[in-house]
């Protein structure tokens, strides 16, 4: 699980340079708080980033109850916690500077809770299997 949060982390705050008031933007101009204006308005790509914002969280969704045995509201309240705290850092860039300008998008938050969403969906489908395989892999270590 944590090196697929830093591998997120990576993928979605870097390149993050050191810290410097940047007088070309404000925070508001660069987020958005309107949710899927970008679909809405026929954007290029804005379809691509909603399903691959929905796919990275998904495995967050498969991984968070295996490891702390909690239920879809707990899971789904984390994934909008950790996906908040990744937008309110991207909207950080701007006042940081960053040369690359990540920003604030409320679309985001909606997409990366649903994909832990659906990865919850997809442990709770795959429970089972998921457990046995945890239980085996338990005993044959301790045998």
């Amino acid at each position: 699980m944590y090196i697929y949060i830093v591998l997120v982390l990576f993928v979605t705050l870097m390149p993050f340079t050191t810290p410097f008031v940047s007088l070309n933007h404000s925070f508001m101009e660069t987020a958005n708080f309107i949710p899927f204006r970008d679909l809405r308005l026929h954007y290029y790509g804005a379809i691509r980033e909603i399903l691959l914002n929905i796919i990275m969280m998904i495995p967050f969704g498969f991984l968070y109850p295996i490891i702390n045995k909690k239920g879809v509201i707990k899971t789904v309240i984390t994934t909008l916690y950790f996906s908040l705290n990744i937008e309110f850092f991207q909207l950080l860039s701007v006042w940081w500077g960053s040369i690359v300008i990540r920003r604030f998008d409320v679309t985001d938050l909606i997409t990366n809770t649903f994909g832990g969403l659906i990865g919850y969906l997809m442990f709770v489908g795959l429970k089972r299997v998921v457990t046995k395989k945890i239980k085996g892999i338990t005993y044959n270590t301790y045998s």
